[in-house]
């Protein structure tokens, strides 16, 4: 009779953690453990590491590398990649940073408007190249890399702006907090939320998924595949423009080397996260956490006082990891698929020959 017994508690209890699982994502949640690995060891290793100071600035430190990995995420899933997006960040901050420290009218809707409308038309540019000059994307946005990182030093004219000549409210974003937690987390947290939703339950993004698993069928199920590739650079450069309006209140200045470094910890969190090279595969939340998951690294080994040229090898390590464990699954869930496809080919053929032979 026990054997009879319901088991209702318990299967809703399972039905609910998969339901969280599929939510949030196996990756996602593997990442997170990772991540937490790593901070108790750290704690016991460093004690400075679990400070509530430190891990502010952790926080806060992560937020820019969390947009813009967010926008890098959009380019990936569509199998390209845009390795300009610091650059488009350091033009970004600097020209609004003259407008704002000579223009006194312009205020923080203007401000944000302004970089994010700068970021976009460099992202356009990206798009033209890969569109109308059939570039690759890698190269073409090379060569945007050294033209914008140029033109920030052609505009800049080797100088700088500080602190003085900003206006104070830029330099209070980065200080203020709202609900008592600090603004960059909490504008890093909408960035994830929105292009959480946007990705997963809207049709643009599930175009730019589809693209980047099989463009060929993306195209002939009537995906626009050339607009969308322009909204991604885009996309990607405007956030590149807001992280750069961000990066000035978080330092207090602009000069000719702002955006420097970026390119590599923004791709590298990105894939880190589990979104693909390949494209096709990936989330916001994923690029996220593999964006927070390098600064946390970093962080500790600046604590640890491991130079930065370690930290540049780490994340250089860390691409070629995840690249060849991502490439790995992917061969190993194509076989039951080419198996399966092979025995019904085998079984047609087998059963065309016997009607034939009837």
């Amino acid at each position: 009779m026990s054997s009879l017994a319901p088991h209702g508690p318990p299967s809703r209890a399972r039905a609910g953690v998969g339901a969280v699982i599929t939510a949030i994502g196996v990756r996602e949640l593997g990442l997170a453990a990772i991540m937490v690995v790593i901070s108790i060891i750290a704690a016991l290793a460093v004690p400075a590491f679990h400070s509530a100071e430190n891990i502010g600035e952790v926080l806060n430190d992560a937020a820019i590398y969390v947009i813009l990995a967010i926008g890098e995420t959009l380019v990936l899933l569509t199998r390209q990649i845009d390795l300009s997006v610091g650059a488009t960040l350091g033009l970004a901050s600097f020209v609004t940073g003259e407008a704002l420290a000579h223009a006194s009218g312009l205020g923080p809707v203007g401000a944000i408007v302004l970089a994010v409308l700068i970021g976009a038309l460099m992202g356009l540019g990206n798009g033209l190249l890969v569109d109308l000059a059939r570039m690759p994307a890698i190269i073409a946005t090379l060569a945007t890399l050294s033209i914008y990182s140029g033109l920030q030093v052609i505009v800049s004219g080797g100088a700088q702006i500080d602190r003085s000549q900003l206006p104070s409210w830029l330099a209070q974003l980065f200080e203020v907090t709202w609900l008592g937690i600090p603004s960059f987390i909490v504008i890093a947290l909408v960035c994830v939320a929105l292009f959480t939703v946007i990705l997963r339950l809207t049709r643009w993004g599930r175009d730019l998924y589809a693209m980047g698993s099989h463009p060929e069928a993306a195209r002939y199920m009537g995906i626009p595949t050339r607009r969308r590739t322009y909204e991604a650079f885009i996309v990607c450069g405007g956030l590149a423009g807001f992280g750069g309006l961000l990066y000035a209140a978080q330092f207090g200045g602009v000069d000719a080397t702002a955006g420097a470094g970026f390119n590599l910890t923004v791709i590298a969190g990105a894939v880190v996260g589990g979104v693909s090279l390949f494209g096709g595969a990936g989330s916001a939340l994923g690029a996220a956490l593999g964006s927070l998951l390098l600064v946390e690294i970093g962080d500790i080994l600046a604590l640890l006082k491991i130079s930065i040229f370690a930290q540049q090898t780490l994340q250089g390590v860390a691409i070629v990891g995840a690249v060849a464990v991502y490439a790995v699954l992917a061969r190993r869930l194509q076989r039951p698929a080419a198996r399966a496809q092979y025995l019904e080919t085998d079984e047609q053929g087998s059963a065309g020959s016997g009607a034939v032979a009837s």
